[in-house]
């Protein structure tokens, strides 16, 4: 499938760091849940890459032909001394680019982990009875989930909720608004998880520490990755491998 005009632009606004709050929180949905969509993000990345890449290397030509030009200037030659002087600080220079570009390691930002590390809470509380006409509303909910219309089954959970308090579907819920974009929302289901409720609360924290990731705030992802990753649960390694990630 061939990105369209929009998918390219929205990319490339990504790349260049133009993205409102709002188009950034959609891009990182779309790259979540559109699999087509995070494969071109991650070709255009590496294509941005290249093109650094071999800027880095037009430098180094630059440098030679200035380096030459010098050298081959009849009228006012330069004297030994200042020709290596010139050639040893272009190379340093060059070095330097070179290794920062190939040797150290890329910093991946807060999204970018977010992107890697999020993947949606499978349906544990209720199998779903498909192609039954007499679907209820709590039915509907977790169909809903399982084919990722978040938007309705984020509404059906609430009202469940509000009727009859379960912290699988709470967990579902903060899930679904993760999925939505909408971070604030899913913090508060996550912490009234942990705080209000005796099960559920590992994955809670899981969950919650990538809302933190998502919203910029790595120092209380940190501090819950820590946790998880001292802990025999099953999400420590990757609360261990996360947290050597994060800023």
């Amino acid at each position: 499938m061939k990105p369209t005009e929009h998918d390219i632009t929205l990319m490339e606004r990504y790349f260049d760091s133009e993205l409102s709050v709002t188009e950034l929180e959609h891009f990182h949905s779309r790259v979540a849940t559109d699999a087509t969509f995070k494969a071109l993000v991650q070709r255009e990345k590496i294509l941005i890459g290249a093109i650094r890449n071999q800027g880095l290397l037009d430098n180094l030509q630059y440098l030679k032909a200035i380096e030459d030009k010098i050298q081959g200037n009849q009228a006012h030659p330069a004297s030994p001394k200042i020709q290596r002087w010139y050639y040893y600080a272009a190379a340093a220079v060059v070095t330097i680019l070179l290794s920062v570009t190939f040797l150290l390691p890329t910093q991946k930002s807060s999204d970018e982990l977010f992107a890697e590390y999020f993947t949606t809470y499978p349906n544990f509380v209720e199998p779903t009875t498909r192609g039954s006409n007499e679907a209820t509303n709590r039915a509907e909910a977790f169909q809903a989930y399982e084919q990722k219309d978040y938007q309705k089954a984020a509404a059906l959970f609430t009202k469940m909720l509000n009727e009859n308090r379960e912290s699988g579907v709470l967990l579902l819920l903060g899930n679904s608004n993760l999925m939505l974009g909408k971070t604030k929302e899913a913090k508060e289901n996550f912490v009234t998880l942990i705080e209000e409720f005796d099960e559920l609360d590992i994955q809670a924290k899981w969950y919650l520490s990538l809302c933190y990731l998502k919203s910029g705030d790595t120092e209380n992802a940190r501090k819950i990755l820590k946790e998880l990753g001292e802990t025999e649960v099953s999400y420590a390694s990757k609360a261990k491998e996360l947290l050597e990630q994060v800023d």
